[in-house]
């Protein structure tokens, strides 16, 4: 799968190695020999989350 887009994620799913585009080429991202799928961005979900409160 080519990369497209600022901010996607792609994740090894051999090794777990996680990667962020941080600038968009259209290269296809390999890790361990195999091309890596594309997930939902984690970090966006976390930054979305209500404030628990707790202390």
């Amino acid at each position: 799968m080519a990369v497209k887009n600022y901010g996607e994620v792609y994740l090894c799913q051999i090794c777990g190695n996680k990667v962020e585009v941080i600038e968009a080429g259209g290269g296809t991202l390999v890790c361990c020999g195999k091309e890596m799928i594309r997930i939902e961005d984690e970090s966006e979900t976390a930054a979305n989350l209500p404030d628990s409160g707790g202390g």
